[in-house]
């Protein structure tokens, strides 16, 4: 329960924090309205409905949780232009987040039918629990040997 509270503690600072980076971001050049993102194209893990507004809110979660910005798996050249482009497979990088939000998913889905709580009682794995602000996750250095018995 306490590592439920940790999780829930860290996204919860990362909401605040991504919505206090765009509420500090600069209006665009010259005074223009930036231009708006558009509607997303090529879904293949999440839903074809979705909107690029409940796009985004993951999008940012997945940044923070691999310490990166959309141009990490996207082809982006910076906020607003119109040479991003979100729905090209081209960077390697976009295909290893597909399979590992899959992965995620079946680790999920599995966990809550083997587990049998309610699903507000089962700590779900996200790009955060591995990641952990890095873009490679590494792993945790080994246990110190235990102390021989006197």
């Amino acid at each position: 329960m306490m590592r439920f509270r940790h999780v829930v503690g860290a996204l919860a600072m990362v909401a605040l924090a991504g919505s206090l980076a765009a509420a500090q971001a600069p209006e665009g050049r010259g005074g223009a309205a930036p231009t708006p993102p558009p509607e997303p194209k090529n879904l293949q893990v999440l839903p074809k409905t979705m909107t690029t507004a409940q796009i985004l809110p993951i999008m940012r979660n997945f940044s923070a949780a691999l310490g990166t910005n959309c141009g990490y798996c996207h082809v982006w050249t910076g906020a607003g232009l119109p040479t991003n482009d979100y729905a090209a497979d081209t960077k390697p990088a976009k295909a290893v987040a597909r399979a590992m939000m899959k992965m995620a998913n079946d680790v999920n889905t599995t966990l809550a039918s083997a587990i049998q709580k309610p699903a507000a009682d089962i700590t779900r794995v996200q790009c955060m629990t591995c990641h952990r602000g890095a873009a490679i996750p590494t792993l945790p250095p080994p246990a110190a040997p235990a102390a021989p018995g006197r």
